[in-house]
C-alpha cells in the first residue's frame, strides 16, 4: 500500500537529531527498534451530510478561520473518538471530545461541549468512548487560536461504539424516525403466529437473559414446524427524503441456509402484500449488525417491518433480533395513527359480531354508549345507533389519534332514531384529560335536538397547542332514554 510522508514531520525530524542529543531508553538497543513510518491521510469531504469532511479535511477547510471568528453555516465530520473528557453538564447535557482520523491524539479536532445525537442532551459520560465512530454537524469557531467545535452548536448525527472490539458500522441519516433496543421484550412491535411449534405458546418472545426478541421452533427436544412474524408498528416516513433500516441479528443452530428460513418484509400502510427485503448475509454463531436496508420503495408512506421466522421438523435454529432502527434524511412524524389516517368514518366496517364499528369504542372507559349498526344511514351501508340512558351521559369515542398543532373542525350527519327531541352533543378527549371537551357557544353546551324525518349536519371546531392523541366524541346527554341517535359521515379537516 502507497504510504505519504509529510515533509512537515521529515524537517521536524532533521531538527530534533541535529539539535538535541536524545539519549536511547535504558536496555534498547538503537538497531532492535523498527522505526514506524508516519502514515499521512489526506484531506477529503464536502463537510455536507452526504459527504462528511475527514478530520483532515475539516482543519483544511478552517485553517483560515480568524481569532475569534465562527463559521457562517454548519459542516459535518466524521472521525474516531480519540480523547473524552469527563465533563457532563448536567444543565445543558454537553460533553467534550476530541475526534481524530486514526483514533490517535496527534492531528485531533475538539469537539468542545457538543451535545448528542440529533441535538438531544447527553445523560451519562459513557455516551461517547474512545474508538466511537463518530459524525457530528455544528459551526466551528477560533476560540483564542484554537479550532474548535462552538459550544452547544453541534451535535452527533451517527455513532458507533467500537469500544468492544466489533467492527464499526455506519448508520446512515441524521434523523431517527424510529428505534427500539428490543431488550428483553418485544417493544412495541406485535407477533403473528401463523402456526405454533407443537405444544408451544408462541414463536417470539422476549428473552430477558440475553436481552434480545428471539424466535424458535425447537421445542421439547425436537425440530418443530412453525411460522411466526414479529411486525413493527407504523413507521411515519411521510416527510422522509431517505430511510434505510438497520438491526443487529443472531442466527444459530440451523441445519439449512438461514436465508431459507428467516427473511425481512416492509409493507406500507396502503398495501395488502409484504415486500421482502434484501439481506446480502446472514449471521452464523455471532451477533452481527445488518446496516443501511434501503427503504426508498416506502417514502412518503407510513411502513411496517417484519420478520418472518419459519422451521420444519428438519431445522429449527435460533434467530435473535434486537436494536431495531430505521434512521435517514428529512423530517420525523408520529409513529402510529394520526387524524390523517381516520377511517370508517361512514361506518361501513364493524366486527364480525356487527356490535362495534371498526375504529370506535375501542376505549371503554371512555366510550360507554351502547351502539349497534342501523341500515337507516345517509351513505354505504350502514350508520351507527347510540342508545341514550335514563342517567348518565352515553358517550361513542374513536380510537386514539395524533393531531399536531393546530386548528380542526368536525363534522357528521345526525338524526333521531325513533323519537323526535333527540339531542347529540360532540366534542373531543384529549390523552392528558379526565374528560370530554365539548364544542360551546357563549358559554354553555351545546345541544343539537334531532328529528326523526331527515338527517342534519352538525359541526364544531377545536385548536390544540400542541400535538396530541386524541379521540373524537359524539355523546347522547343524560336523560335520553329511548331516544336513541343515528350518526353517519364523520369527517376531520384542518385549517390551513
Amino acid at each position: 500500500m502507497k504510504k505519504y510522508f509529510s515533509i512537515f514531520w521529515l524537517l521536524a525530524g532533521f531538527v530534533l537529531t541535529a539539535c538535541v542529543d536524545v539519549p536511547e531508553p535504558y536496555g534498547i538497543n538503537a538497531g532492535d527498534i523498527e522505526e514506524e513510518e508516519e502514515v499521512i491521510i489526506l484531506p477529503s469531504g464536502s463537510g455536507t451530510v452526504a459527504d462528511p469532511y475527514n478530520v483532515a479535511g475539516l482543519m483544511q477547510a478552517v485553517a483560515n478561520l480568524e481569532s475569534g471568528a465562527s463559521m457562517s453555516q454548519e459542516v459535518v465530520v466524521k472521525g474516531i473518538v480519540s480523547q473524552v473528557k469527563n465533563d457532563l453538564n448536567p444543565d445543558f447535557g454537553n460533553l467534550s471530545y476530541y475526534i481524530s482520523d486514526n483514533g490517535k491524539t496527534t492531528e485531533q479536532f475538539y469537539v468542545y461541549r457538543g451535545l448528542g445525537l440529533n441535538g438531544e442532551k447527553f445523560t451519562s459520560n459513557e455516551q461517547v468512548a474512545i474508538g466511537d465512530v463518530v459524525v457530528v454537524q455544528g459551526t466551528v469557531k477560533n476560540y483564542n487560536g484554537t479550532l474548535e467545535f462552538d459550544q452547544n452548536k453541534s451535535k452527533l448525527l451517527s455513532t458507533t461504539n467500537t469500544g468492544g472490539g466489533g467492527e464499526s458500522v455506519d448508520i446512515l441519516g441524521d434523523v431517527t424516525f424510529f428505534e427500539d433496543a428490543l431488550d428483553g421484550s418485544l417493544g412495541d412491535f406485535t407477533v403473528n403466529n401463523v402456526k405454533l411449534p407443537g405444544s408451544s405458546s408462541y414463536v417470539w418472545t422476549g428473552d430477558k437473559n440475553y436481552h434480545c426478541a428471539k424466535a424458535s421452533g425447537y421445542v421439547s427436544g425436537a425440530c418443530q414446524e412453525s411460522e411466526g412474524w414479529l411486525i413493527s408498528p407504523l413507521i411515519n416516513l411521510k416527510k422522509a427524503t431517505e430511510a434505510y433500516l438497520t438491526f443487529d441479528n443472531y442466527c444459530s443452530k440451523f441445519n439449512v441456509d438461514a436465508a431459507t428460513q428467516c427473511g425481512v418484509f416492509a409493507k406500507a400502510d396502503d398495501e395488502q402484500e409484504w415486500t421482502e427485503l434484501s439481506v446480502d448475509e446472514w449471521p452464523n454463531g455471532t451477533f452481527a449488525t445488518i446496516a443501511n436496508i434501503n427503504l426508498s420503495q416506502f417514502v412518503g408512506k407510513k411502513v411496517q417491518i417484519a420478520f418472518q421466522y419459519t422451521s420444519t421438523t428438519a431445522s429449527a435454529g435460533t434467530w435473535e433480533i434486537k436494536n431495531f432502527k430505521v434512521t435517514g434524511f428529512g423530517e420525523k412524524g408520529y409513529n402510529g395513527t394520526t387524524w390523517e389516517d381516520f377511517t370508517n368514518g361512514d361506518f361501513s366496517e364493524w366486527d364480525a359480531a356487527g356490535t362495534k364499528p371498526t375504529g370506535w369504542q375501542d376505549d371503554t372507559s371512555k366510550g360507554n354508549a351502547t351502539l349497534s349498526r342501523s341500515e337507516d344511514c345517509q351513505s354505504q351501508s350502514y350508520a351507527v345507533s347510540i342508545a341514550g340512558a335514563a342517567i348518565g351521559e352515553r358517550r361513542m369515542v374513536s380510537q386514539q389519534m395524533y393531531f399536531d398543532a393546530g386548528s380542526y373542525t368536525v363534522t357528521f350527519s345526525a338524526k333521531a332514531a325513533t323519537q323526535a327531541g333527540a339531542r347529540v352533543q360532540a366534542g373531543y378527549w384529549p390523552q392528558s384529560a379526565t374528560a370530554t371537551i365539548y364544542d360551546t357557544d357563549g358559554g354553555s353546551t351545546k345541544r343539537t335536538e334531532l328529528t326523526n324525518e331527515s338527517w342534519q349536519e352538525i359541526s364544531y371546531s377545536f385548536a390544540i397547542e400542541e400535538g396530541t392523541p386524541i379521540s373524537l366524541v359524539i355523546a347522547i346527554p343524560t336523560g335520553s332514554k329511548d331516544k336513541a341517535v343515528l350518526v353517519d359521515d364523520v369527517t376531520i379537516t384542518k385549517a390551513q
